[in-house]
């Protein structure tokens, strides 16, 4: 199976062609620089690749090489392409090189760089990149989001679908690592159809854990209180208290959501909201909402708070998600 091209990419050149200056960044290294690859492929003319392509590394080029480079014309060809990976590691004449350059580039040239930004970085010279390329950045989803970006990458850069839950499958064994979760994406991919069963991929990635954090949001949205707290212990060696609490606070919300505007509905909002990654379950949540009450959920939602209130308050996650799930037990057998 042949891989496509990656869905964001695609739009863009598809829109607006390969030429001119290109950003690509984000701590998702492998997605990143697989974007650029394809990149570099689009604009080439593969007939006059030797002549026209130069592709330096950050801390290797100087100021000058860069402005030599870019000062040269194609040769026989439409367009020269340079690409210079990890900008965050170029020294500063370099780097004022390549803005400039960046800024004012001819029509027979396309500038791709690639960066990592330093976390918390205010520096210009990356702001300065962005209002001269178009600008791609590879970001983690939130941790809901995973197994969403897990099926939509599989469906558009690799080519097969994955059901929702080898996709939560996938997520509790792999984590949250872009990178790492391509790579298992594309040795999926390397596998007959038939063969990208559940079972078959239990195998291959086996989990870590009896149970991964979107099933056991599910237990408890589906207020199956009791097998929840029986599966509290398992779920936090790979989860802290706080981010439970705080993905059941979301997912109690989308619950009220669903109640109120139906699947389609849900589906829409998550769409205009930036949430699209959280589609593909919109119909669980209509499913789980249709067992809970406006009431019960606005008290739930504040039994929710508290136990956030006491989690950061310094008090232990067993006990606080033990007495909260209780808690919640005690409403629902409160309203029967």
């Amino acid at each position: 199976m042949s891989a496509r091209r990656d869905p964001r990419l695609a739009r863009v050149l598809d829109r607006e062609g390969p030429a001119g200056g290109w950003f690509l960044h984000g701590d998702a290294i492998r997605l990143r620089d697989d974007a650029a690859r394809q990149l570099v492929d689009a604009a080439l003319d593969p007939a006059t690749r030797d002549f026209n392509y130069d592709q330096f590394h950050g801390e290797d080029v100087t100021g000058e090489q860069l402005a030599s480079t870019l000062a040269m014309p194609p040769m026989m060809a439409e367009r020269r392409v340079v690409f210079v990976r990890d900008v965050e590691r170029l020294a500063t004449r370099a780097r004022d090189v390549l803005k400039r350059a960046a800024a004012k580039l001819p029509p027979d040239i396309a500038l791709i760089v690639t960066a990592t930004i330093p976390k918390g970085s205010r520096a210009a010279f990356y702001r300065d990149l962005k209002k001269s390329c178009r600008t791609l950045e590879w970001s983690t989803p939130r941790a809901a989001e995973i197994p969403g970006w897990i099926r939509d990458r599989a469906r558009a850069r690799w080519g097969f679908d994955l059901s929702p839950a080898v996709a939560q499958l996938i997520a509790g064994a792999v984590g949250s690592d872009l990178s790492t979760l391509d790579a298992e994406l594309e040795k999926l991919s390397q596998l007959p159809a038939d063969r990208r069963t559940e079972a078959e991929i239990s195998a291959l990635i086996p989990r870590t854990h009896r149970i991964d954090r979107w099933s056991w949001l599910d237990l408890v949205a589906s207020r199956n209180y009791g097998r929840a707290l029986r599966e509290l212990e398992d779920v936090l060696t790979s989860e802290r208290g706080v981010g439970l609490v705080a993905g059941l606070v979301e997912h109690h919300l989308l619950l009220g959501l669903a109640l109120d505007t139906g699947t389609a509905g849900l589906r829409a909002v998550l769409s205009e909201t930036g949430r699209g990654y959280l589609s593909w379950k919109a119909g669980t949540y209509a499913r789980q909402a249709r067992g809970w009450t406006v009431d019960e959920l606005d008290r739930a939602l504040r039994a929710l708070h508290r136990a956030d209130r006491q989690l950061k308050s310094g008090r232990g996650d067993p006990p606080v998600l033990a007495d909260l799930l209780l808690s919640l037990g005690q409403m629902r057998s409160a309203s029967a």
